[in-house]
């Protein structure tokens, strides 16, 4: 059930003074005939008929069908839901570190990160693939960057993608964060999806000069992609490599995405999980509703109550003056 034109609510004040009126001409003194054969005769004591008793109630009829009138301006109507599903799709890029650090380092358990990263980001795809709309990008990178895929809605091929492409020592080692996020952000040029966002997996450091992750930020920016970063925090000692939290806060507040860090699986699970949550929210549902307006409904009510009042005060109710 909603209201069309709540406002309209307005017009009950407008009633107020309406009513006023009714009670007033209700007290006037009515006009009346004495019969000159009843001149003199003492006035009757008998109390008044049952009639004359519920004659003020017949005004009743009256309020009760201006009060419609006035409900049935709003434009009352009962709406059921038939289907909720996600208003527009998502353009996603995935970008994940395949440094050697990520395989010499253990996440949780005999789990290591490079394997706790290809499964959980293999889930994260599967849960966007139930939305049907989300189109998905990925990238993997070390020393220099390889795009394992464009944008597609063929989720199927960018699970398989990440299962048996995603590893390490295909390229040389390195951490070239800034030009995987630069890449990933030119995969997103020409978007038009409703919410265009890059997830960033790392456990290192940027250590290629050529674009710095700063830049790659404000490029984000500019263009309207957010970055969203999970940091795999690690010291030297771990896995021989440098880790820079830092800058991965730096990326998601710069371009109004979220910085996770995950120290287990579960972690780094939760993480993709709230960024799918996230967008969920950002994008919104699309809700398809039947609609009945009530408003002729009410009308029709509204006008059998004054045909009710007419018909009453011309038969039963009908006064002589």
């Amino acid at each position: 059930m909603r209201i069309d034109d709540p406002a309209l609510f307005a017009l009950f004040v407008l009633l107020v003074p309406y009513f006023w009126l009714l009670r007033r001409e209700a007290r006037l003194p009515r006009p009346h005939f004495v019969l000159p054969q009843l001149a003199g005769a003492p006035p009757e004591s008998a109390p008044p008929g049952r009639r004359l008793r519920l004659l003020p109630w017949l005004g009743l009829l009256r309020v009760l069908a201006m009060i419609l009138i006035v409900l049935a301006a709003t434009r009352p109507q009962a709406t059921t839901v038939e289907a909720v599903r996600p208003a527009e799709g998502i353009d996603i890029v995935l970008v994940m570190d395949t440094s050697s650090s990520m395989v010499r380092a253990r996440l949780s358990g005999d789990e290591t990160r490079m394997e706790a990263a290809r499964r959980v980001a293999r889930d994260f795809v599967a849960e966007r693939q139930q939305n049907g709309s989300d189109r998905i990008g990925l990238v993997m990178f070390q020393r220099s960057v390889l795009v394992l895929s464009p944008l597609t809605l063929d989720l199927d091929a960018i699970d398989e993608m990440i299962d048996v492409s995603v590893r390490s020592g295909l390229i040389a080692d390195g951490t070239a964060l800034g030009v995987a996020t630069m890449e990933a952000i030119d995969l997103l040029r020409g978007s038009d999806a409703a919410s265009r966002i890059v997830v960033v997996l790392t456990d290192g450091e940027n250590n290629v000069p050529d674009i710095t992750p700063n830049q790659a930020a404000a490029v984000a920016r500019a263009t309207g992609v957010r970055l969203y970063t999970i940091g795999l925090p690690t010291t030297v000692r771990q896995v021989g490599v440098s880790f820079n939290e830092l800058t991965l806060v730096y990326m998601a507040d710069e371009t109004g995405g979220v910085y996770f860090s995950a120290s287990d699986a579960d972690e780094l699970a939760a993480a993709y999980e709230e960024i799918s949550d996230l967008e969920r929210k950002r994008v919104g549902d699309e809700v398809f509703l039947s609609t009945v307006e009530l408003a002729p409904w009410i009308l029709l009510a509204a006008g059998l109550l004054l045909v009710l009042e007419l018909v009453l005060r011309a038969t039963w109710w009908r006064q002589s003056p």
